[in-house]
């Protein structure tokens, strides 16, 4: 489930930054570093929220959550088992 996850997770983030290849995004690289600007981030956050079916609260919508795969997932991961 997490490997799922993290992959599903992984796509998205490629397709917004089409210049980096899936197998450079490690699950701990800070993704706005690989070139991830506050547009892209509202995209990504529209897409999580489609493609994993959650509705994020915008308490949820800080830098912290969306820094890594690792805290994306673990964020995608709690609101499916709230």
């Amino acid at each position: 489930m997490i490997e799922e996850l993290k992959q599903k997770t992984k796509s998205i983030i490629s397709e917004l930054l089409p210049n980096i290849g899936i197998e450079e995004i490690n699950d701990d690289i800070d993704i706005f570093n690989l070139g991830l600007d506050s547009i892209n981030a509202m995209t990504l956050i529209s897409n999580l929220q489609e493609a994993f079916d959650i509705k994020l609260e915008s308490y949820e919508l800080n830098f912290e959550n969306f820094q890594t795969i690792s805290t994306i997932v673990e964020m995608v991961q709690n609101k499916k088992n709230s």
